[in-house]
């Protein structure tokens, strides 16, 4: 299925539609797949996680993980971001974000990240291109919105990620993904209706990215001279 999906892409460009529909005819084995495969569990003593399960199974991963980025990378062009979770899977970038997060639960940070940081990336923008018109209605309700959860577990994913794909850039450069990074928290938190009970998270993630990245320090965040940054850093 792989083969063919990526033979039909370079073949036949301009019939990408085709090839997601063969990328998705392996959809039932992922299912099967993951349904079985068990998710890390803490190693006693060190309390880091056990990945063997994975490294037993890692080529089998290797095939799964391109498939899924290849229909993601497709989907992404080729799918309605606004359209709706239950219409056709085969033309669904949220059901492809799905499959590809149920996957990647059981893989450790050093994996595919060059895939895994693309992926996480479009996710992301998807979040904030769908719900980003909804935040700045004015008829609407200041809640916390339910996809909010699933944006903070991915960029909690992706920041791991870059700690293991990354390195503190040197004098004059920049951690280009990092400051994206950052940039797409900020995105996210004002897509979710820029709520203050939030920003002590999206503030957090980017004093965690300093890290990674001098482009991400306070002093230069325009975040700090914000009155709910400001409210957040005093312990108010």
């Amino acid at each position: 299925m792989f083969y063919s999906g990526m033979s039909h892409e370079k073949l036949f460009p301009s019939e990408s539609y085709r090839a997601l529909r063969i990328y998705h005819s392996a959809i039932p084995l992922f299912t099967t797949v993951v349904s079985k495969f068990p998710s890390p569990s803490l190693t006693q003593g060190t309390g880091s996680l056990d990945f063997t399960p994975f490294y037993q199974l890692r080529e089998m991963w290797r095939w799964a993980e391109r498939l899924l980025w290849r229909a993601v990378v497709l989907s992404a062009r080729l799918c309605e971001v606004h359209a709706n979770e239950a219409s056709d899977a085969t033309e669904s970038l949220w059901e492809w974000f799905g499959h590809y997060v149920k996957c990647s639960s059981g893989w450790p940070a050093k994996f595919r990240t060059g895939h895994r940081s693309a992926v996480i990336s479009i996710y992301l923008r998807a979040f904030v291109l769908r719900h980003r018109v909804l935040s700045q209605s004015p008829v609407y309700i200041s809640k916390t919105p339910a996809w909010l959860h699933e944006a903070r577990v991915l960029c909690a994913d992706y920041r791991m990620i870059l700690i293991s794909s990354t390195s503190f850039p040197r004098a004059r450069e920049h951690n280009v993904k990092v400051e994206e990074f950052a940039d797409l928290s900020v995105a996210i938190w004002e897509a979710a209706g820029g709520a203050g009970e939030h920003a002590g998270w999206v503030i957090d993630v980017r004093l965690r990215s300093t890290s990674l990245s001098l482009a991400t320090s306070p002093g230069s965040d325009p975040l700090v001279g914000n009155p709910i940054y400001l409210q957040f850093s005093s312990g108010v």
